[in-house]
């Protein structure tokens, strides 16, 4: 399970956007994520994957 660090709450994240240099997400894949701010860390399944605009990806989650 790969691991995304992330400021703010975890646990109301439905959309990160990630550089296109990172390793390939991949649509359903579970991440870790883990708040660099607050002491919470989640486990979410990615929905979709989108391009994002400026070499970025956005990965929605369920």
């Amino acid at each position: 399970m790969r691991t995304i660090h992330v400021t703010g709450n975890p646990e109301t994240l439905t959309a990160i956007m990630i550089p296109k240099t990172e390793p390939e997400f991949h649509d359903h894949e579970v991440v870790r994520i883990v708040s660099t701010d607050h002491n919470a860390t989640v486990e979410k399944a990615i929905f979709r994957i989108v391009d994002g605009g400026e070499d970025k990806w956005e990965l929605q989650f369920e």
